[in-house]
């Protein structure tokens, strides 16, 4: 589906969905909140929205049901049912608002921002959309190259795409146990390629979440009068290469869970507590609307990414202590609740599946699935007090992760927290022991310093970990402490000033736009950045709704004008040898080299194969085995083991077993992939076994990577005189 007429139709379709979801946001938020206006409203319209459309998918995935057609139905019923309901509902609403405390559902007031912070923070947004926008133009130019990407994000997108189910598990490899992570951004993936008949979208779909993030740090600060200053702080984290080295134009989801995180913070915020009239001694339970809003957030992030685990429950915690002691029961239940709707659904998969939520750890008595083979666990407490390793390891990585200033991050976030334990009020306390608790559950977390004994090469890699928690406590910097009552504006501009020093010099934010796409950068800014804002600052000028719908379309038209032109370049270039800035000296061009980048090019030229895969080469680099449409069938030739763990075939005759019951149009033979060395990969032993199994075809191949057609059943007998090794 890549003609003109079908982008038109799949344009018209995410349009569509994106209306019902808006008007079913906006109408379960009005029905949840009545009283809330402005930005704090519109963010929990926008979360109710999202958390809306995953219910919708989630269901037609369960039944096998997920299609494009579908889906754009089923959103237009819901969009349709809720004007249709609409008075029902805020009734149904209000009943439940004065089943708390009506009064205690309006936000919190908010004194004004000047001018001199708005534009500070204008500028700052859309320098990082900007530097954001250029690794996005280069997934547009040759296709979406990032490891996690390549690895599983985007396989498990389309495996949901193909077979319209989300109960089906895909076995990417035999090294983790990726099928049983949370997948709501996955689904989002998924849609987009239901919808546009091609993965155009996934590329641009994390310039939408950074927008979405700036958005939820600036409600943050809204109550304190410096949205500016928390804005900017999540800035600073999005800046760095922490996160600007795998969010931009990939499918990587940390800023996916992260800008969730922050929307559940921001509506708890954004809450009138009862203390905040009847002093500190008030114990009346928070609204419920509240709690229904920021749960859905807290549970769209758990179910995103596995990283948000500890925050998210610390949270959990957090909120139902602060409900008072008459209200915990019914907060708890409320609140767990909405969690569940939002991100549930992947737990009690696993659960079924494995007979764990979390088949990653033992808990309690129950096991998990298996260990992991990737990487030796190991935390970062576990060096704590070696010198030699923080020299050539820890601190390097901190440098690059995080910038020349890094310790300026890690100090910053320290006085955060330092200032709201020491003076905050109930709800900033509980957010800075959150930051303390997802701080301590990094320290711990046994990826935290992966690889072998005394060389934690993951160290540098997953230090993104701590990005829920280190964004959660920059953000409580905004808030003035009592020493600067009276003072408060001096104290926003000047924290304002230290985030953008940090993003300027730390982040090298201005070194890293990219000006050889000038004019894709600026109109990707615009689009993330500027044109929201610009509707918003028509809105409340007092221009009519009509005259904002109208523009707000001559908007979408333009960028869907814009996009048909880049989609056509897109499908053109996407995984070809003959891409422009195809990787040649940045990862994974070893990869690519010994054999991969044949096997993509012979790839770009099938449609709706079933391809068998072989060696963890092929395994984590595999989309872009999956086809032009992602519409290939890719499955790795292993074995199912007990609670759904997943290991290699180690013998030959089962391995051709396997082969002749999957029914496969091709085969790919790939080697063990090396990942601290990956030029020292060998010919694979899969290679001799089909080669003895006749009723195949070599069609392509080089190096260490080659294409098999298989033309009828394989003999596993051939395979007595081949050699058995792992």
């Amino acid at each position: 589906m890549n003609g003109t007429g079908d982008y038109i139709l799949g344009m018209i379709g995410l349009v569509g969905v994106v209306v019902s979801m808006a008007i079913a946001g906006r109408t379960a938020r009005r029905a949840a909140l009545p009283p809330w206006t402005g930005a704090p409203a519109v963010l929990a319209d926008a979360v109710l929205a999202i958390g809306i459309l995953v219910v919708v998918a989630e269901l037609l995935g369960l039944f096998g049901l997920l299609d494009g057609v579908l889906l754009f139905v089923a959103c237009l019923i819901v969009g349709g049912g809720a004007i249709r309901l609409e008075p029902m509902l805020i009734r149904a609403g209000a009943a439940v608002a004065n089943w708390g405390n009506a009064e205690d559902a309006a936000e919190r007031p908010a004194p004004s921002v000047g001018r001199i912070e708005i534009g500070v923070a204008v500028v700052i947004a859309l320098v990082v959309a900007a530097q954001w926008a250029g690794p996005t133009l280069l997934a547009l130019d040759r296709g979406i190259y990032g490891g996690d990407t390549l690895w599983y994000h985007l396989p498990l997108a389309a495996h949901i795409a193909g077979t319209g189910s989300i109960t089906e598990l895909l076995y990417t490899d035999p090294l983790y146990l990726n099928w049983f992570y949370p997948q709501v951004s996955e689904l989002f993936h998924a849609d987009g390629l239901l919808l546009l008949g091609n993965d155009f979208l996934s590329p641009l779909i994390n310039l939408a979440w950074l927008g979405f993030a700036l958005f939820a740090g600036w409600c943050i600060g809204r109550p304190y009068g410096t949205g500016p200053t928390a804005m900017a702080a999540v800035a600073a984290v999005m800046a760095a290469d922490l996160l600007f080295s795998r969010q931009p134009g990939n499918a990587n989801n940390d800023v996916v869970a992260i800008a969730l995180f922050l929307a559940a913070v921001a509506v708890l915020v954004n809450t009138r507590l009862p203390e905040a009239r009847r002093g500190s001694s008030g114990s009346a339970a928070l609204p419920l609307g509240a709690l229904i809003v920021a749960g859905v957030a807290a549970g769209l992030a758990l179910g995103t990414k596995l990283t948000v685990v500890p925050p998210v429950l610390a949270l959990t915690v957090g909120v139902i202590y602060i409900s008072g002691a008459g209200s915990r029961l019914r907060a708890s239940a409320v609140w767990i609740g909405a969690m569940a709707v939002g991100g549930a659904y992947w737990y009690v998969r696993n659960l079924i599946v494995s007979g764990n939520p979390f088949p990653w750890q033992d808990i309690g008595p129950i096991h998990h699935a298996e260990a992991l083979e990737g990487r030796h666990p190991y935390a970062i407490v576990h060096y704590a007090t070696d010198t030699d390793i923080w020299g050539r390891y820890f601190t390097p990585a901190l440098e690059e992760r995080l910038g020349d200033l890094w310790p300026a991050y890690l100090a910053l976030a320290v006085v955060a927290i330092v200032l709201v334990l020491w003076r905050g009020g109930r709800m900033e306390r509980m957010l800075a022991a959150v930051a303390v608790f997802a701080a301590i559950a990094y320290l711990i977390t046994p990826l935290g310093a992966s690889g072998p004994e005394g060389a934690p090469v993951g160290f540098r890699l997953n230090i993104r970990y701590l990005a829920p928690g280190l964004t959660l406590a920059l953000t409580l910097l905004s808030i003035p402490p009592r020493f600067a009552r009276g003072r408060e504006r001096i104290w926003g501009l000047v924290t304002l000033a230290i985030f953008a020093i940090l993003i300027a010099v730390s982040a090298r934010a201005f070194e890293q736009i990219d000006t050889d796409r000038i004019p894709g950068t600026v109109a990707l800014s615009l689009a993330v950045i500027a044109l929201p804002l610009a509707l918003v600052l028509l809105w409340r000028r007092g221009v009519p709704p009509v005259a904002l719908v109208g523009a707000g379309l001559a908007a979408v038209i333009a960028l869907a004008m814009f996009g048909r032109i880049a989609q056509i370049d897109y499908l053109d270039q996407r995984y070809s040898s003959a891409a422009p800035h195809y990787p040649t000296s940045e990862h994974p061009s070893v990869e690519l080299g010994q054999g991969l980048g044949t096997a993509y090019d012979w790839a770009r030229g099938t449609h709706d194969q079933t391809i068998a895969l072989s060696g963890t080469l092929g395994a984590l680099f595999q989309y872009g085995l999956w086809g032009r449409d992602s519409d290939n069938d890719v499955r790795y030739i292993g074995q199912k083991g007990d609670r759904g763990s997943f290991d290699e075939i180690p013998e030959c005759p089962e391995w051709i077993g396997a082969l002749n019951a999957g029914d496969y149009d091709y085969v790919i033979t790939t080697p063990t992939y090396h990942q601290d060395d990956p030029a020292d990969d060998q010919l694979p032993i899969q290679r001799t076994w089909i080669e003895r199994g006749g009723n195949v075809q070599r069609v392509a191949g080089a190096g260490l990577v080659d294409i098999w057609q298989i033309t009828g059943p394989l003999d596993p007998n051939a395979c007595v005189a081949a050699p058995a090794t792992k």
